[in-house]
């Protein structure tokens, strides 16, 4: 339980017992007094009220519950769409405060998509002008909530090609096979359709992130890829599923337990290790209980690296308890961050890239400016500065904008706009993936500064030496 809902829970039981007290004692006290005093206590309860509605607000939005639904589900007729869109609009219009710093007009915005949302004859069209609108906000966080089909496959962009990373379908197609084309579009040229339709803050992970619809989509159910692999060329048809997205997630916690049986059976036969790779996929409760429970096995090894390439951020309180476990010192966030009595005390390694968003970013932001981890990879995912809160039209469309003033870190840097750079940045290689690279870069660090601390180990002993040899 947080500390607003522990004090909203403490003023609510002093306020209950005082009323009970008055009523009880409303004879001995007078009816006057008595009066005085309930008014007293309504008065305090309107002023706290008062107070404290922005901070009810805010919770509200965080935790709204969001129905579960695909585009072509929504029941909204086409006559309702131009009132649903300027409704989006009015709420965008109040809420969204980046808009001024980023340089875009939402008046101007409303009436071009007006136009558009005027011409939707159906839910699809409709979805596809919202989310063009969507876009031009440049912002991660303010975006459509509707479900996606997926299929079990990635893709990734190497060098201005486009390669498929991971096929867990029984479909021809593996690791490493370049797509020519996506619906009977050139990759490039698809990329640069695509991207309008992307949230994102700036173009380059604009263009990085069109990767992902690939095997994803909001309205299609298929895709026709032309892919090649060395001389041949071939062409397949993937269906993307309804519940693509929970294989998906039962596929990466099925390796999280993996990680988690792995590193616990080395704990338990008690070999003596000096390095472990963790992987932390988000901050839900469950996975930052996994995390811990990971961490706490090899916290007294002298090397850590943590792997965020793939962790799409989550709940600030939890990355808070996780950056407490790294810190080398404390650091000034929100609210002070303190090393925790188990903090790591070896030399700690941070995996990025642009698929490390939101609170991840933030973790990263924290790592690097308490200069507790060396951070290897790409640049991050450019937004961690704003509160992700959702909405609900009367129509009953749903999305979430990205919440409150522009922000910085303690030394000052953006975090909005402008991604985490990493103190080694990987050189795009079109012969392997950018983890498998990422992770190769890693190690190579790593086995550098090994190196250098067993020839400082050296130089100290030889130094003691010599200083005997004097002494004698």
């Amino acid at each position: 339980m947080d500390t607003f809902v522990l004090s909203q829970l403490v003023s609510l039981i002093i306020i209950t017992g005082a009323s009970i007290y008055l009523y009880i004692q409303r004879k001995a006290l007078g009816r006057k007094i008595v009066c005085a005093l309930y008014l007293l206590i309504l008065g305090g309860i309107v002023c706290v009220g008062i107070k404290n509605y922005p901070k009810y607000w805010i919770r509200y939005h965080l935790t709204m519950d969001i129905k579960e639904q695909f585009v072509t589900e929504q029941e909204i007729e086409p006559e309702a769409y131009l009132k649903d869109f300027h409704e989006i609009c009015d709420i965008v219009e109040s809420k969204y405060a980046l808009a001024a710093q980023k340089g875009i007009s939402l008046k101007a915005l409303r009436e071009k998509y007006s136009a558009m949302v005027n011409q939707a004859k159906n839910n699809c069209e409709y979805f596809i002008a919202l989310q063009r609108y969507f876009a031009e906000l440049k912002n991660a966080h303010t975006s459509l909530i509707y479900n996606s089909y997926y299929a079990l496959a990635k893709a990734e962009w190497r060098c201005d090609s486009l390669y498929v990373t991971g096929n867990l379908t029984k479909l021809p197609f593996k690791s490493g096979d370049r797509i020519i084309s996506i619906d009977g579009t050139d990759a490039l040229s698809w990329r640069d359709s695509m991207k309008n339709y992307v949230i994102a803050s700036i173009e380059k992970a604009r263009n990085i992130h069109t990767a992902n619809y690939v095997f994803s989509s909001h309205i299609d159910t298929v895709r026709t890829l032309r892919l090649s692999r060395n001389d041949s060329v071939f062409q397949v048809k993937v269906s993307l599923s309804r519940d693509g997205k929970q294989q998906i997630l039962n596929h990466n916690k099925s390796i999280r337990k993996a990680e988690k049986k792995e590193i616990q059976e080395t704990a338990e036969k008690k070999k003596k290790e000096y390095l472990a790779v963790l992987t932390l996929s988000g901050f839900t409760e469950e996975e930052t209980e996994e995390f811990i429970f990971k961490y706490k096995k090899v916290k007294d090894y002298p090397y850590l690296i943590l792997d965020l390439r793939n962790n799409p951020g989550g709940l600030v309180r939890n990355m808070s308890k996780i950056a407490a476990l790294l810190i080398k010192r404390p650091y000034q966030d929100e609210e002070m961050i303190e090393p925790s009595e188990e903090s790591f005390k070896g030399k700690l390694y941070v995996m990025i890239g642009p698929y490390t968003f939101s609170a991840a970013e933030h973790l990263a932001s924290i790592l690097k400016e308490s200069e507790s981890a060396i951070l290897v990879g790409e640049e991050t995912g450019d937004d961690f500065g704003t509160t992700p809160l959702k909405f609900r039209t009367s129509q009953g469309t749903y999305f979430s904008i990205g919440y409150g003033a522009p922000q910085k870190t303690f030394k000052g840097e953006p975090r909005e706009g402008k991604g985490i750079e990493p103190h080694f940045r990987i050189t795009e290689n079109a012969d392997i993936t950018n983890g498998i690279n990422i992770l190769k870069t890693t190690f190579g660090q790593l086995m550098n500064d090994v190196i250098e601390s067993k020839k400082d180990m050296i130089e100290s002993k030889k130094d003691s030496l010599k200083g005997n040899e004097r002494l004698e």
